[in-house]
């Protein structure tokens, strides 16, 4: 079930703030319109999170739109959608934090957004190179400090190219915003929650590990040990997309059924997380697709777990 507001949460992301605007929400999963009720396998509980490059194609014309390319300067600057913003993954990440990959902190979040002209009100549609992960990384720390109307390009800027749709190398500019955070505690997975995850064994919460089976087994080591979580369960993140390059969602049927092999109803308490929260963001991102509101992401991920010497970790393939 979902909790409430975490006093280490709040502390964990305003630690580093000095006087940025806060608005701490013990509200829960972020607002959505409603829709109709699903039908078919490829309806989704929430299908107006995801848009195709013949809805953006279609929108570019829209004032209020902003387009956010995730992707490199080279190659933002070889060519990118008509109106795109290039806010480079890596700019969202702390480079203070001594956990490598860790979301920039309130303040200086809304002041990247907000300078690329993303307000609070802006619709806000995220893509990157094709493989989808940046662009859900992005779409949860958006929503993880309050924007409630972003949406994630299916296929990427891979798909866009290989369409023959226009691109241009014009670079726009937008007025200043002022994005004010209204965080989203649940969404931020804890080291402390995590640790609680792994020795519960009452069936309500399952720790997902969105990284490779090698990294999984202990077999591909990216910190100072190897292997997993106890407890957890591994579901490489490739299995939720269709394709190599231009990679888009499964259907509905296909994610829901992915689910229901690690354990995962819209009961269960979620904690996903990869090497450094990337991965994992498209099983929240799935998750936000199929209407579960109890997943959230695991920010630390194994880069912390990983590199602590006081964590319990075990090798091995799935249970």
């Amino acid at each position: 079930m979902r909790n409430g507001l975490s006093r280490r949460k709040l502390l964990q992301i305003t630690g580093l703030t000095a006087g940025g605007a806060l608005l701490a929400s013990a509200c829960g999963q972020v607002a959505t319109q409603e829709t109709a009720a699903p039908e078919g396998p490829l309806a989704y509980a929430n299908p107006q999170l995801l848009v195709e490059t013949d809805w953006l194609a279609e929108n570019l014309g829209n004032a209020n739109l902003r387009i956010i390319d995730v992707r490199s300067p080279e190659d933002y600057a070889a060519g990118h959608v008509k109106n795109a913003i290039n806010l480079h993954s890596r700019t969202f990440i702390d480079p203070d934090n001594e956990v490598g990959g860790i979301v920039l902190p309130p303040d200086k979040f809304a002041e990247l957004v907000g300078a690329a002209g993303v307000g609070n009100d802006q619709e806000v549609v995220v893509y990157g190179v094709g493989n989808i992960l940046w662009a859900t990384r992005v779409f949860w720390a958006l929503e993880l400090y309050g924007h409630k109307n972003v949406k994630v390009l299916n296929g990427g800027f891979a798909k866009w190219a290989d369409e023959g749709r226009e691109t241009t190398t014009d670079v726009p500019s937008f007025p200043v915003a002022t994005f004010t955070v209204e965080f989203d505690p649940f969404l931020l997975g804890t080291f402390e929650e995590v640790q609680a995850a792994s020795e519960d064994s009452s069936g309500d919460t399952v720790i997902l590990d969105n990284r490779s089976p090698g990294e999984y087994a202990g077999r591909d080591v990216r910190a100072d040990r190897g292997g997993h979580i106890p407890s957890a369960i591994n579901q490489d993140w490739v299995v939720y997309l269709k394709g190599t390059d231009a990679r888009t969602f499964k259907s509905a049927e296909q994610l829901t059924e992915l689910f229901n092999a690690a354990g995962i109803t819209k009961d269960t308490t979620v904690y996903a997380h990869c090497q450094t929260a990337v991965r994992s963001s498209v099983a929240y991102f799935v998750a936000r697709l199929l209407g579960y509101n109890n997943v959230q992401n695991y920010d630390g991920a194994w880069a912390e777990w990983g590199n602590r010497e006081d964590t319990k970790i075990n090798t091995g393939s799935n249970p």
